[in-house]
């Protein structure tokens, strides 16, 4: 049972912990079957609104957890009787947050397949952060099983060598760096196509900041919620997807707040 699930623009967030999200990831490896987990962040959301492809693709799935921190405080300003907009913007600099961020979903499943001694795979992502990645996870949890989908081109429609590959290494995880809005997309339209797939997961750059590919930011930025701050600095060209995320994602949910 998901905990909270609110709307936010065109899309829903399942607000989970921590430990609800292991708890729903054990049990779906357990049980078995298709499961699709959207890791959401504000600028998806932005994202959703005006891409009817991306829109469905966040929606069809089973579960979308909250990366950003920005959907922390939209829950909080939502609910709130008294806070306004842009004091509760300032304020939330020093809220502490639970988010299930894609770093944390391929540790969270890495150590749930470990557990239960079932393979994972990387697909996406830089090849030789995905290699880094997949060898120290391999040191990290022992006996786990880790495949890394072969070099390609990205293709919605596969490639085929990569769904061969795929349904030769029957993982019960697929941890899928393609970046949004690719990766939702590729994961919906594949469902059918991965036999032995429990959960596919959207983690965007998460190889890249596991294989230290990319520095983390600093942890005083994690803790006041602007990390975004530190993409900034090392991603200079990622400014206009930042400022979806810091700009018009509050305005979008001040607007949805005042159409209440």
């Amino acid at each position: 049972m998901i905990r909270e699930s609110i709307k936010l623009g065109q899309v829903s967030c399942d607000y989970v912990g921590k430990q609800e999200w292991l708890d729903i990831g054990r049990r779906w490896l357990k049980r078995g079957g298709w499961h699709h987990v959207v890791t959401l962040n504000p600028e998806m959301v932005i994202q959703a609104e005006t891409d009817p492809m991306f829109r469905q693709a966040v929606m069809d799935a089973d579960l979308r957890v909250p990366d950003g921190a920005g959907l922390i405080w939209a829950r909080w300003y939502l609910r709130s009787k008294f806070w306004p907009w842009l004091p509760s913007l300032l304020a939330f600099l020093w809220q502490p947050v639970e988010r299930i961020t894609g770093v944390d979903a391929v540790l969270d499943l890495a150590k749930l397949c470990a557990e239960t001694k079932q393979p994972i795979c990387l697909l996406g992502g830089e090849e030789i952060a995905a290699q880094r990645v997949a060898d120290w996870l391999r040191k990290k949890y022992s006996g786990l099983v880790v495949q890394v989908a072969p070099p390609h081109q990205f293709a919605q429609e596969g490639p085929k060598l990569v769904l061969d590959h795929i349904n030769h290494a029957q993982p019960a995880v697929l941890l899928v760096a393609y970046g949004a809005p690719k990766q939702s997309e590729w994961i919906s339209a594949h469902k059918n196509d991965l036999s032995s797939v429990v959960i596919g997961i959207g983690v965007g750059g998460a190889f890249d900041i596991l294989s230290e590919t990319l520095p983390r930011a600093p942890k005083f930025l994690r803790q006041i919620n602007m990390e975004w701050l530190w993409r900034l600095y090392l991603e200079p060209a990622r400014g206009p997807r930042i400022w979806q995320a810091v700009v018009r994602f509050p305005l979008l949910v001040r607007k949805q707040k005042n159409s209440c």
